[in-house]
């Protein structure tokens, strides 16, 4: 029996679809949270620095100090980031390739296994 090709497509977009949205919707919000408030947390570091500054109440010595603190701050909140990023996309990636093996399986009538993608 031919597959409408067109129904086939319409369902592959539906199961994809739907495996993208049940991944961001949950990680998407806690990630947004993480990062705001590590930007705050950076934020109200780097005005503490910028008076103590305006205020001359550091020494040459502990001024550099306290900007390299803060750069490595920033260094490691983007590499936290980085990191979030990395793991949300391997998350959607076996998401989309499990709703198209789950496809093929219903519409095909076969039990493929989903490999697991490593970003």
């Amino acid at each position: 029996m031919a597959l409408d090709l067109t129904h086939t497509a319409s369902i592959f977009k539906t199961d994809i679809l739907s495996a993208v949205k049940n991944v961001t919707s949950k990680d998407l919000p806690a990630a947004a949270g993480f990062a705001q408030s590590q930007l705050q947390s950076l934020a109200q570091q780097s005005a503490l620095v910028a008076g103590m500054i305006e205020a001359n109440a550091f020494t040459p010595a502990e001024q550099i100090f306290y900007l390299d603190g803060l750069e490595q701050m920033a260094k490691g909140f983007a590499q936290t980031v980085i990191q979030v990023i990395e793991i949300e996309i391997e998350k959607l990636i076996n998401a989309v390739v499990s709703a198209i093996y789950d496809a093929i399986n219903s519409v095909a009538g076969v039990a493929l296994v989903a490999p697991r993608v490593t970003a």
